[in-house]
């Protein structure tokens, strides 16, 4: 450990001389990453902290005000380009002679950079204009519907003028969820925010440039085109400059998700606990206006944009090949097509809670968008003409257990050709795109006895196509006219008079 005297020369050389961590190394003899724990140190005990506000210096008086005017202006230059101590001492001698020491001059700066320094890296309030916020995610755990624990990510969208806050709740912090979330809010609240500041997450930020550039991510930049909002970004490490929905998302999970929920579907956790408590909560006084956060809320909507007349659609496009099990693999999870489309290359709509398959523009899938890692998802639908190769082996293959109840018992009680036929039929309803009347079909035939693979068919026909049904006979209620017959024309043709 290095001794005071020893530490203050190395706080000397950064702070007041600003010299560079590696030349301090050099002349120190110390090694790199002692010298930056020093110079970078900031929390000294109290005794050696030094004083905030400088104490007088009789000898420097009248020139006080020049040192910090110089000061000042050597916060917009590059550092390599500021005022040294000793360049400091040199002009107040050579250009308003001054007669005092280079000491006193040393310790004025020293506790001058000090102040300036701590007012720089303070958190200054910020004035918020109206109806412009904040976005960031806020980690969460939910248990889902067999009770297991899982993590989620709630988005959430603030106002600092107001402090009103929009929340939704998501899988995932992807684009997808992203986007969705926002346009969930913009058209919950009935406008877009003029501006949004988000931090540098690389779902928005494809690269972070020097200053205030950015290079945006297709998608994000698609989506503010949309929404004809602008995009403000944080300095990297600077979360404080999104302080608001910081604070929100803090709060938020501490009362919106406490106790721990139990989520078995996004959509109605959002829509019926989520919406009522964001309402609920913006009837609490604001904490510094001491007035109801919505009505402050109601002063800032007239600010906003107008949605636009078309909702953006959230997805992004990716392009796989179908390997020759008949799967599609998205972010390392498999989704099974139809086997002849092995080999075949897809296109994927991704959106945040399903991905659409299609073939030279023709649907062949649509499942459940699963956030697992190297999960099977397969519909047993795509695989009935698959399974009507070896039907005596259904009872054995995954996509079995996927089938209704109803099918697999029957299926079950079935062999041979009988077998074969039923999967015919079925495999014929699936194409169709009827694959939810397959449980009707099988209880129509049920009931009226006959449950050979020509009922079913027929009464598959009746239901999803209407044919092979008669009109009923529809029977007047009126009485059966009399008819009296004219049986003269048989007289002629037998010779005689019939009513003989």
């Amino acid at each position: 450990m290095l001794r005071m005297a020893q530490i203050e020369y190395i706080k000397d050389l950064y702070e007041n001389e600003e010299v560079s961590l590696r030349e301090i190394a050099r002349r120190t003899g110390h090694s790199f990453e002692t010298v930056r724990k020093y110079a970078y140190q900031t929390d000294w005990s109290e005794d050696s902290l030094p004083d905030v506000e400088p104490l007088s210096y009789p000898v420097l008086g009248e020139f006080i005000p020049q040192i910090d005017e110089w000061l000042e202006a050597d916060r917009k230059v590059p550092r390599k380009q500021r005022h040294t101590v000793k360049r400091i001492y040199d002009r107040l001698r050579d250009e308003l002679g001054y007669r005092g020491s280079y000491s006193s001059v040393k310790k004025y700066v020293r506790k001058k950079k000090f102040v300036m320094k701590a007012q720089s890296t303070g958190y200054l309030p910020l004035n918020h204009p109206l109806a412009c916020g904040q976005v960031d995610f806020g980690e969460f755990i939910y248990y889902d519907g067999v009770g297991e624990e899982q993590k989620g990510y709630a988005l959430t969208v603030s106002f600092p003028y107001s402090n009103k806050g929009y929340t939704q709740a998501f899988p995932s912090q992807n684009q997808e969820c992203l986007l969705e979330g926002m346009k969930r809010i913009f058209e919950h609240i009935g406008g877009v925010p003029p501006r949004l500041r988000f931090d540098n997450m690389t779902t928005a930020v494809a690269q972070v440039l020097k200053g205030t550039e950015r290079v945006l991510t297709d998608g994000f930049t698609r989506f503010m085109l949309h929404y004809r909002f602008q995009a403000e970004f944080c300095n990297p490490a600077s979360g404080n400059e999104k302080g608001n929905v910081e604070n929100k998302v803090g709060y938020s999970r501490r009362n919106a998700f406490v106790p721990v929920p139990t989520i078995t579907s996004f959509e109605a956790f959002n829509e019926q606990h989520l919406w009522p408590w964001c309402e609920k909560d913006a009837q609490r006084e604001h904490y510094l206006r001491k007035v109801p956060i919505q009505e402050l809320w109601l002063e800032e909507k007239p600010s906003l944009l107008k949605l636009p007349e078309y909702p953006f659609s959230v997805f992004r496009y990716a392009s796989v090949t179908v390997n020759k099990t008949g799967f599609a693999v998205i972010d390392t999870n498999k989704y099974g097509l139809s086997p002849a489309l092995a080999g075949e290359v897809v296109q994927a709509k991704v959106f945040f809670d399903h991905i659409e398959f299609f073939h030279d523009h023709r649907p062949v899938g649509r499942f459940t968008r699963s956030y697992k890692a190297h999960e099977e998802i397969y519909d047993w639908t795509q695989y009935v003409s698959t399974l009507m190769k070896k039907p005596g082996a259904i009872e054995h293959t995954r996509f079995f257990r996927q089938m209704p109840e109803s099918w697999q018992a029957y299926l079950s009680a079935t062999t041979g050709k009988e077998r074969k036929s039923a999967l015919q039929l079925l495999s014929e309803i699936v194409t169709d795109g009827n694959a939810a009347l397959c449980d009707d079909a099988l209880e129509l035939a049920v009931e009226n006895g006959r449950t050979d693979a020509d009922s079913l068919r027929q009464c598959y026909y009746m239901i999803a196509k209407k044919e092979y049904r008669p009109d009923p006979l529809r029977l007047t209620s009126g009485p059966i006219l009399n008819y009296h017959p004219n049986l003269s024309a048989y007289d002629g043709l037998m010779g005689g008079d019939a009513r003989a």
